[in-house]
C-alpha cells in the first residue's frame, strides 16, 4: 500500500489472498479510504461468501482464476472506463452542489422579493425579502399561514 502513496496507480489488481495478515478485501477497505484508485480482485475461489465480502468494498471487476488475457484485458479496460464515468459523475455532483449554493445564496440574499411556485399557482418558496415586504417575520412564517390544500 505505501508504493501506491508514493507512486499512485491507474488500477490495482488485487489477489484476495495475500501472504501476511492482511487479505486483499482488507487491503482494498485500506486504500478505499485514501485513493479512489479502481480495484480489480483476482482469486482462485468462487465461494458466495467471499464475494459477498469482496462486495463491500465495491471492486471494479472480480475475476476467477484462471483468467485468459482476452478477459483480463476487457475487465480492466471497463474498469478504467467505468472509473472515468465516476470521475465525471463526482465533478457533476460537485458542480451541481456550487450552482445550488449560489442559487441559494441569491435567493436568501436578495433585496428583491422572490418566489418560486408550480404551474398551478401553488407557492413552493418564498425568499426572505418578500416574506418581510408581505408583513412576515420569515419565509416560514408566511408559509405557514398559505391555506392548505382540501
Amino acid at each position: 500500500m505505501a508504493i501506491l502513496r508514493e507512486q499512485p496507480a491507474d488500477l490495482v489488481l488485487m489477489d484476495i489472498e495475500l501472504a501476511g495478515v492482511m487479505s486483499g478485501i482488507e487491503a482494498a477497505e485500506a486504500i478505499g479510504q485514501w485513493s479512489d484508485v479502481p480495484i480489480i480482485f483476482l482469486t482462485g475461489h468462487a465461494q458466495e461468501s467471499l464475494l459477498e465480502r469482496a462486495k463491500s468494498v465495491a471492486p471494479y471487476g472480480y475475476l476467477i482464476k484462471p483468467v485468459s488475457e482476452r478477459e483480463l484485458a476487457t475487465t480492466v479496460a471497463m474498469a478504467l472506463h467505468r472509473h472515468a464515468l465516476d470521475q465525471e459523475l463526482e465533478h457533476s455532483r460537485e458542480s451541481l452542489a456550487k450552482s445550488e449554493a449560489r442559487y441559494h445564496h441569491i435567493f436568501d440574499n436578495s433585496p428583491i422579493g422572490i418566489f418560486r411556485t408550480t404551474l398551478e399557482g401553488k407557492v413552493l418558496e418564498v425568499n426572505p425579502a418578500l416574506a418581510h415586504f408581505l408583513g412576515y417575520t420569515s419565509p416560514a412564517d408566511f408559509m405557514g399561514k398559505l391555506p392548505q390544500p382540501a
